[in-house]
Parts: structure tokens; sequence; C-alpha cells
């Protein structure tokens, strides 16, 4: 049960506001835009409602409260409601008794849900509330406008109510969810099939990848240990002549040493001619920096001279400035000293002027305060008359509208006599109709029902031929499914005997190599002459295949030739073997001796060679091998047989057993990989049996789809039956339905005949009343018109009174305007004359300030003039000093000079030896480098063969037992290079090769049989799922047409009971599968024909969608029902029935309804009211009946009340 609901800054709800929901009906009021709505907004958003458009806003945001551009409140930052269920009887599945269920928005946009204070999604509320009649599109809400949707939306649509009540709804979330696992597992069987595929391609091309990587190996290794012993004998001589050019380095490096020895000498005679030469240089350096301070003080001292010769000019000509500037300014003091005492003349004639025009001022503002007081009192007797003239007018306009209300309701009562003596007539009509159609319906019924039973038969008998038709084809589909495992058992056979033969498994290595180069050539007969092996050439059948594999034992390997080419290549090394090989000549074959006749012996078979079948050319030599081979029944027999004939023949049991000619006798199973004839007779029996079980699966396939074709068109027959069964049925029910309304239609009509004459009479009674009201309504309306007139003439007398004191006062106003004016004006002046004075004075004081600055001024240049005039002076004296210093550093610099000249003469000589000594160092470098560049080469060439060997086999030949090479080693260098040119061709003969495949065949075999067994596995679970999702259709159909048929029971009753008879029913749309079939509701209200429910009133569109929610209710209640002005449409007496049809539900239904009906809140347990006192902002109040309008407005006094 639904008990409180919390808000906090939800829309228009900004204060936390708590309603409590206690058993029976809880009523909202209040007036329009009050926010009761918002109420009902709360409890969709909370139940997850993610349409803003829905909840009557833009955006998500809108929900969260903002405030008022005049309010002083602040905007929320977030929106929250709680709703809060007593659990105790375990409806929703948690275990606590109560359950409060919470959302939460931001403005930022951010969002939250929360079960008990926990944060959860959205998906586990509606989880938790699914199958309850609960949520935001639920039959437990009902709001403005959605009682028309109800009724006038799709079938489709409508259908989602009774799946709801039905608790379908969850079925059909689980089975979207097995629907869409069923796809990813389709699409991995699909992703799987093909990896499968690959995979098992790949495995078959990487064994035969493997074969040659393995003999790629084999050459390559040989290769490695043939190319290393020729390389390091190379790398001895390599190193040999690498040590001779570095002897002969070391040689040059002497003698260069010993020729650099006298460059150091002369070059230290050459760096101590560079020190004398750099001290002189420093000499003269001084000397000159000595010479360039002397020329720089001279300029300084001239600069100073022009500089303060022409300071002199300046100065004097500032000084004459000064002298002339402090004469004007003094003048100009004298002249402001005049204008300060006119400005104080001017402001003592203007303040006596201010101070007139203040007085009388002040005797219009004393007669203005006298004129007021009496317009006041004139004022106050106007009202008194115009407030006796209003109610004069009000009393007069009442007593008019009653007279005229009089005389519309005696008009309105002749009309309602004329209407009812009509309905009188016409009720007459309809009771003689109605009792003729009820004797019409019984006798269409009585037909109905023979169709019927005839229809039922015919749909029992078709119904059971379609059961044999299913049994018949589930027979078929377990063979056909033994058939398809079977021939899929057998071509995986078939593909591991393929595998077997294109690895030649059970040949030996040398007969494989001879068939592999068969198979590299572009060539497709065999080489040199090969038939192929004997186990080629034979054909035996799989019966009697492991006899001949075991009489011919390593026989069945022979490579069988047309001539001697193939010996001959082994003979010369054409052919490398990698094992021993035998062969066998066609040519060298001779006619055997007569074979023993043993065929009378009765423990003897068949000779072996009786069981091969060839070309006629390779009889003979079957004939050879097999003529001494005797097939018996079992060992004993053998034993007997072979006893006889001591040393001839060989004997071999039916069981396997053998007994050579040397009497050796071998038991057991034998080894399968050896078998190479049985393997090939047992290929081609597997082949044989793959067509003939592909014959019969497509045999079987055919039959399976015409039985399908069989059962669709019985299906189909048997849907069209049961259709018209149904069809049938539902006219024979409106048919009975019909007779019903029939008679109810009489009894009510008897009912109005009896009410409607009532009616007439009480009419006749009213028309008498409103006569004798009407006469005293005209003499009240004569009297009320005389003292409205006598009230009025009076209003007008005290009207012109005022005026005229309005005009006294208006001429009163224009005289106080004019002088206060004239007093701003004078108080204008008065201040700016005050400002006046006060400026002059201040421009007094400045200027007198300029005078003394100025004579300042005067004084500070004469000051500067007098020391330019000594600084002039003093520089004269020094530069005649300065010149004579000049001429003495010069003398001194010629000196240095000269000295410098002598030392760079004797550098040059010995520099000039130095030269010839490196040239010689230079020829003895260049040699040198000649011979590096030769040990440079032969270095390189080592580095490249130790590179080469170190990347091709990861050798470091460096690091090898150095020995001299023997001459042995010398003569056969040529054979191992021949050999190593051989290994070459061999390995470009082979062709590209995979090295990776020997790791890689491993991986993959273990990679194919696990994806081979996730195959099955997804199989399997394919299979479930399908399993399920009939399982959930089965259980869907079962749960929605039960709950169909109980609702139908219950609308119909509550149909009549709300609209005191009527007819009503629910169909499903036909020729549709029941889990999409629509759902149609046809409506006959009382004294009405069956019509389409748009063509309903508002009335009775609400009350047959209240019905309906009701008879949903009554199969599966939900712990509340919110009804949001669904009654607006109502009457009071469709209000009334309502009401009482509610009452019937409160033991399990808890209704909260919105309404502005006064008759809908007597009902009321709980009365709540909404106000917005403040703008913009929702209040929750207590009310009672007697507080609300007949609008749903709140009285002052309730909201008062809740305030204290």
């Amino acid at each position: 049960m639904l008990t409180a609901l919390e808000l906090t800054g939800f829309k228009s709800f900004a204060d936390k506001t708590r309603f409590e929901f206690p058993e029976g009906i809880t009523v909202v009021v209040g007036p329009n835009g009050s926010g009761k709505s918002n109420v009902v907004d709360a409890v969709k958003w909370v139940l997850g409602t993610t349409s803003a458009k829905s909840l009557r806003g833009k955006e998500m945001a809108d929900v969260i409260f903002k405030s008022p551009n005049q309010s002083n409140r602040r905007d929320i930052n977030s929106a929250e409601a709680t709703i809060i269920f007593d659990n105790s009887s375990r409806l929703l599945p948690l275990e606590h008794d109560e359950i409060r269920v919470t959302r939460r928005v931001y403005r930022s946009g951010e969002g939250e849900y929360l079960i008990n204070d926990e944060p959860c999604r959205l998906k586990d509320i509606k989880t938790l509330i699914r199958g309850t009649g609960i949520g935001a599109d639920a039959y437990s809400i009902i709001e403005q406008g959605k009682v028309a949707r109800m009724l006038e939306a799709s079938s489709k649509d409508r259908r989602q109510i009774f799946e709801e009540a039905a608790g379908i709804s969850r079925f059909k979330a689980k089975k979207i969810e097995t629907l869409r696992r069923l796809d990813r597992v389709d699409q991995n069987l699909l992703r799987l099939s093909d990896i499968v595929d690959e995979v098992e391609g790949r495995l078959k091309a990487v064994r035969n990848q493997a074969t040659k990587a393995r003999r790629y190996k084999e050459y390559s290794d040989r290769l490695q240990q043939l190319r290393t012993q020729i390389g390091l004998a190379q790398w001895r001589q390599l190193n040999e002549q690498t040590q001779i050019f570095d002897q002969q380095i070391e040689e040059l490096d002497t003698q260069s040493n010993e020729l650099n020895l006298q460059i150091e000498q002369s070059c230290s005679t050459i760096a101590d001619f560079d020190s004398q030469l750099e001290r002189l240089t420093g000499d003269l350096q001084s000397q000159e920096e000595l010479s360039a301070s002397v020329r720089e003080k001279i300029a300084e001292f001239v600069t100073t001279q022009s500089v303060q010769t022409q300071r002199l000019e300046e100065l004097a000509n500032e000084i004459a400035r000064h002298r002339i500037q402090l004469a004007v300014t003094q003048t100009n003091v004298g002249g402001l000293a005049d204008r300060v005492n006119l400005t104080q003349s001017e402001l003592e004639s203007s303040q006596a002027t201010l101070e007139s025009t203040q007085t009388e001022l002040n005797t219009i503002e004393s007669q203005q305060s006298h004129l007021e007081e009496q317009l006041k009192e004139i004022q106050e007797d106007t009202e008194v008359q115009r407030i006796e003239q209003v109610t004069a007018t009000k009393n007069a306009s009442e007593a008019e509208s009653t007279h005229r209300q009089l005389l519309a309701n005696s008009g309105d009562l002749d009309e309602q006599k004329e209407v009812v003596s009509g309905q009188l007539e016409a009720i007459n009509k309809t009771l003689a109709s109605l009792r003729e159609q009820a004797t019409d319906h019984r006798k269409q019924i009585e037909t109905l029902e023979s169709k019927l039973e005839s229809a039922e038969d015919e749909s029992e008998v078709l119904a059971r031929e379609l059961s044999d038709n299913q049994r018949v084809h589930e027979r078929r589909q377990e063979n056909l499914h033994a058939l398809m495992e079977r021939l899929t058992a057998v071509r995986e056979r078939c593909n591991v005997l393929e595998e077997l033969e294109t690895r030649n498994a059970g040949v030996s290595e040398a007969v494989k190599q001879l068939l592999d180069e068969s198979q590299a050539s572009d060539d497709t007969s065999l080489p040199l002459g090969m038939l192929g092996l004997v186990a080629d050439l034979a054909e035996v059948d799989f019966t009697s295949a492991k006899l001949v594999d075991l009489a011919l034992g390593t026989n069945a390997q022979l490579v069988v030739t047309e001539n001697d080419a193939l010996l001959d290549s082994c003979r010369t090394g054409r052919t490398q073997l990698a094992s021993q090989l035998t062969i066998l000549n066609l040519q060298n074959i001779r006619q055997p001796q007569t074979p023993l006749t043993l065929e009378q012996d009765p423990n003897v078979v068949c000779r072996a060679d009786e069981l091969v079948h060839c070309a006629e050319r390779f009889k003979p030599l079957f004939t050879m091998l097999l003529s001494n081979t005797w097939i018996t029944q079992d060992l004993t027999s053998a034993q007997h047989l072979w006893q006889r004939h001591l040393g001839q023949i060989q004997v071999i049991t039916k069981a396997g057993e053998r007994i050579d000619q040397h009497g050796i006798t071998t038991m057991g199973p034998p080894d399968s990989s050896n078998e190479l004839i049985s393997r090939r007779s047992e290929l081609r029996n597997l082949k044989q049996d793959i067509y003939v079980l592909e014959a019969q699966v497509q045999d079987n396939r055919d039959e399976q789809q015409r039985l399908k074709q069989n059962i669709y068109t019985q299906a189909e027959q048997l849907k069209r039956s049961q259709a018209a069964v149904e069809s049938l049925r539902s006219r024979t029910s409106q048919r009975k339905s019909t007779l019903q309304r029939c008679h109810d239609r009489i009894e009510l009509e008897s009912t109005n005949q009896t009410g409607t004459k009532q009616q007439l009479d009480t009419i006749v009674q009213r028309q008498q009343v409103t006569s004798k009201e009407l006469a005293q309504q005209t003499a009240e309306l004569e009297s009320l018109s005389n003292y409205l007139e006598e009230v009025t003439n009076s209003l007008t007398r005290f009207n012109r009174a005022n005026n005229e004191l309005e005009r006294q006062k208006q001429t009163l106003n224009s005289q106080a305007v004019r002088l206060r004016v004239e007093l701003g004006k004078s108080e204008q002046r008065v201040s700016a004359l005050e400002t006046q004075l006060l400026q002059y004075e201040q421009d007094h004081e400045e200027r007198q300030i300029v005078v003394d600055d100025q004579a300042r001024l005067l004084s500070q240049a004469q000051n500067r003039f007098r020391e330019s005039t000594l600084q002039i002076l003093s520089a004269t004296s020094q530069l005649a000093e300065l010149y004579l210093t000049k001429e003495q550093y010069r003398d001194t610099n010629m000196a240095i000079r000269q000295r410098q000249n002598e030392i760079a003469a004797e550098r040059k000589r010995e520099a000039r030896a130095g030269d010839k000594l490196r040239k010689e160092v230079e020829g003895l470098r260049s040699r040198k480098h000649e011979i590096e560049l030769a040990s440079g080469d032969l270095r390189s060439q080592r580095s490249t063969l130790e590179e080469r060997l170190r990347e091709d086999y990861d050798i470091e030949i460096a690091s090898l037992q150095l020995d001299a090479e023997t001459e042995e080693e010398t003569q056969q260098r040529e054979e191992v290079e021949r050999e190593i040119e051989t290994l070459r061709r061999k390995l470009g003969n082979i062709g590209a090769v995979n090295m990776e495949a020997l790791g890689e065949l491993n991986e993959l075999e273990e990679r194919f049989n696990t994806l081979s067994g996730q195959f099955q596995d997804l199989t399997l679970a394919k299979q479930s799922l399908e399993k399920i999702i009939h399982r959930i259709d089965a259980d869907s159909r079962r749960l929605f047409m039960e709950t169909l048929e109980t609702i139908r029971q219950n609308f119909q009753q509550l149909y009549r009971k709300a609209f005191g008879g009527g007819q009503a029913d629910i169909i499903l749309e036909e020729g549709v599968d029941i889990l999409e079939a629509g759902v149609e509701i046809i409506t006959s209200p009382p004294g009405k024909p069956a019509i389409n429910i748009s063509l309903l009133s508002g009335g009775e569109k609400a009350l047959t969608a209240v019905s309906l929610l009701l008879a949903i209710f009554q199969f599966r209640p939900s712990p509340f029902c919110i009804l949001d002005e669904v009654d607006a449409p109502f009457d009071e007496a469709n209000i009334g029935r309502f009401i009482n049809v509610l009452k019937d539900f409160l033991d399990f239904t808890r209704f909260i309804i919105v309404t502005h009906s006064k008759k809908t809140m007597t009902a009321a347990d709980t009365l709540y009211g909404v106000t917005m006192q403040e703008s913009g902002v929702s209040k929750q109040v207590s009310v009672r009946f007697e507080d609300v309008g007949n609008n749903g407005e709140i009285s002052e006094s309730a909201t008062n009340r809740d305030a204290a």
C-alpha cells in the first residue's frame, strides 16, 4: 500500500512537503494553477518517467524549483521525491516492511535513484514494481485526458494495460532478453562456425607445411655445418694477412715518431720567438692605451669649453625672461584685489531679495492649509452619499436580476412541460418497439446456437487430424536428426582418412620424400618411371582389406616402377634418400611356380591374391606377393594348415592372426597407421555411404517439407474453424447481451415512464409558485428606483461645492509655485556670488605665490651663470698640460715596433725548416694509410664473414679453436663446396617453407579441439534458449486469456452498475496471434444502440474508463490508484455512482483523487488543500469541507488557521 509521498524542491513545492495517505479515499483540492497536479507528476517521476513532456516540461531540469523573479527565494539546485510503501504483505519482492523509493535530479543534469536510501538503477525500480499494476504508464495513474486516450488509443496500445494486469510484462521483458541472448548465440555460432572451418582448413595446410619444414631443417642443418667449415678456413687466411699489415704499420709509426721529435724542437724555438713578439706587442698596446687616454681627456676638456660657452648664452636669456615675467605677475595681483571688493557688494544685495521672497511664500502656504481643511470636509460628505448611491444601485440591480430570473424560470417551466410531455409519448413508443426487438433476438439466438454446435464439431475433427500430423512430423524430425548425426560422423571419419592420405601416414620417409617431390613438380605423372606403391595399385573390399594389409605387411610400401630410372638416380646420387627404399621393377617379375591348390581344404576360406582387384598388368605382381598366403577361419585351422605345408605357405585368420613361412605367429590388434589398403578401402566405402546418406537426408527433408505444408494448411483450416466458432460464440453472446439489454431497457423505460409523469406534475406546481413571486418582485423594484433618484441628486450638490474649492486651491498653488521659482533663483544667485568671491580670493593668493617663485628662479639663474664662467677657465689650463704628454708617448711606440720586426725575421727562417720535416712525416703517413686501407679491407671481409655466420647460424667464429689449416682440409674444400651447392639446389626445389608450421601444428590441433567443443556448447545453449522462449509464449498466452476473460466479466458487471444498465464487452482482434492481438472495447449505454467509443459523450467516456480500470483492479488490485480530475466531465448523478463504485474497492486499494468537485470531496476520508500564497510556491494546508469553494478556492480562514 502507498502510505506517503515526500517532496523537496520538486516543481512548485520549494519546501519539504509530506502527504500521508491513510486507508480510504484521499482528496487533493485547490484552485487552478496552485500545483496540485504536481503531486501526480511527482509519483510518475519517481516511478521512472523519462519524458519531460509527460511532466509538462521541456527538459528534466524543469522539475527543479526555480524562484520567480519578484521572489526573495533562491533557486534550488536539486529536486527530490520519495514514495513510501507499506510492504508488510510482501507485495514487492523485498524483505522489508517499509520500502522507500527515491529519485533525485541536479540542475547540472545528473540524477540518481535510491531504494531504501541505497543507490540503484532505474531498471531495478521497474523490476521491483513490474507485475504489480504500479507504473508511470500503468493503470494505477489516470490523468486529465488519459481517460479519453485510454479508450481512443489503438487496440495495440490498449493491450499493454491488460498485459500489466495479467503480469506478463515481466515475461515479455524476459522474452526480449532471451531473444537478445539467442541472437548473440546465433551470431557466435555463425562466427565460430566460420572460425572452425578456417582453423580446419589451416590445420590441413599446416600439416603439409610441417612435412616440408622437417626436410628443410635437415638440409639447412647440413648446409650450416658445411658453410661453417668453409667459413672457418677463410677466416684463418684473412687473419694471417691482417697480422702482416699490422707489422708494416708498426715500422712506419717508428720513423714518424723520430721526425716528429725534430718538428717539436723547431716548434719550441718558434714558440720562444712568439713569446718575445707577444711581450713587445703587450708593451706597444700599453703605450697606445696611454696615448688614447690622453687623447680622450683632450677631447673631454674641449667639449667642456664648448658646452659651458653655449650654457652662458642660455643663462643670459633665461635671466632676462624671468625679469619680464616677475613684472607682469605683480601687475595681475593688483587687479584681483579690486574684483574681490566688487563681488562682496553684489552678494549683500542678493541676500536681501531672498529674505523678502521667503516671507511672501509663507503667507501663501498658510492660506493653502486652511483651504485643504474645507475641501476635506466636503469630500467626506460626498463619499457618504456615494456609498448610499452604490448600495441603492446594487439593491436595485439585484431586484431587477431576480425579476428577470423569475421571468426566465416561468418560460423554462413552460418549455420543460412541453418537453416532458413529448418524452412521455416517446417512452410509450420505445416500450412497444423494445418488446418487438426482444422477440426477434430470441429467435436469432436459437439459430446461432445451432450453427455454433456444428462449427465446434468440425473444429474438433480438424484439431485431431492436425495433432496426428504433428506427431508424424516429430517422428520424421527425429529420424532426420539421427541421419544428420550419422552423416556428420561419416564425414568426420572420411576427413580424418583423407588427412592421413594427404600426409602419407604409415609410409616410410624415403617414400614420402619421393611422393612430395613429385607433388612439388608441375608434372602430374610420377617421375623416374614410378607406377606407385603396391597399396596404390590394389583395390580390395573393405571387409577383406585388413587381411590383405596383414598379408602384404611392409610389401605394401614397395615402390613399383616400369624401368630402372629410379634405381639409376639413387645409385648416381641425383636422388638423395632420407631412409631405406624398396624398389620393384615390374619387368623383373617372373611367372611364379604353380601355387599350391588348397581350396578343397574345409578350413581354407580363400587365397589372399583372390581378394585383390587390380589392372591386368599388375596381376603377376600380386600373384607373386600373395599366392603363398591363405585365409582360414581361426587360429587352430591355421596351425593345422601350416603344419601340413611346413615352410611353404603363410596363413592368416579372419581374426587377424598370422603364421608366416617360418612359423612365427603374430597376434593382437594391428598398427592402424600401416594399414594402407584398409584405409583406402574404408575411404571408398565411406564416400559411398556419404552419397547414400545425403540422398536419405534429402528425401527426409522433402518429406518434412511436405508434412510442414500439410500441418500449415490444417492449422490454417483449424484457425479459421476456431475463428468461426469464436465468431459464432461472440455473436451468440452479443445477441444474448442485446436481449438482456432489451429487457433492461424495458424495465428502465417503465421506470422512466412513472418518473416522467411525476416530473410533469411537479412542473405545474412550480409554475403557480413562480407567478406569485413575480408580482411581489415588481412592486419592490419600483420602490428602490425612487430612493436611488433622491440619493443621486444629493451627490450632485456636494460635487459642485467640491469643484469650487478645487478651483481656489489651484489658484493658490499657482502663486506658491511662482514664489518658489523666484526663491530658487535668488538662492542660486547668492550661492553663485559666494562661490565667485571665494574663487577671486583663492586666485589672489595663488598669484602672490607665483610672484615669489619668479623672484627665486631669477636668483638661481644668476648663480649658474657665475659657475659656468669658472669651469671654462679651468678647462683651458688642463688642455696645455695634456698636449705635452701626448708627444712623449709617440716616441716610445716607434722604438718598440723596430724590435718587433727583427724578431719576426728570425722566426720565419725557423718555420721553413719545420715545414720540410712535416713533408717527410706526411709521406710516411700516406704510406701508412695505404696499408691501413688494405688491412681495413681484410678486416671488413673478416667482419662480414663473422656477421654472415652470426646472422645465418648464430655462430661466433672468433671464439672457435683456430688450428692451422691442414693439407687434407684444403683438398676436401672442393668436395664440400659441391655438396653445399647440391644442398642449396635441394632447398630451392622445396620452395617456400613455413618453419613455424612445426610449432603451429600442435597449437592448431589443440585450438581445433577447443573450438569444436565450444561450437557444441553453443548449439546446446541455442536449443535451451528456444525451449525457454516457447515456454514463455505458452505461459503468456495462458495468463493473458485467463486475465482477459476475468476482466471481461468484471467489466460487464461494473459497467451495468456504473451506468444503471447498458452492455459492454472486451474482445480480441481476430486473425492475429494472441500475443500480438489488439483489444477492442464495445459499449452500449442504456437507451442507446451499440456505438463507436469515439461517439460517447465526455461523461460516458470517463465513466467507461473508470469501469474498465476498476474491473482490472478487481482482478489484480494495485496498491494505490491516482485519479487526476477524471470526474470533471461527470454531472452530480454520475459522480454519485462513481463514488459508490470506488467504495467497493477500498479494502485492497487506496484512492488519491485530485478534483474540483464538491460532490467528490464528500467521499473523502482525508482532505488536503494546495495553495499558492507566495507566487510560484505551492504549500500544503489542512482544510475542511466548508473551507473549499465551488471552483476549488481555499478560504483565507483555512490558510490562516494552518499557518497558526
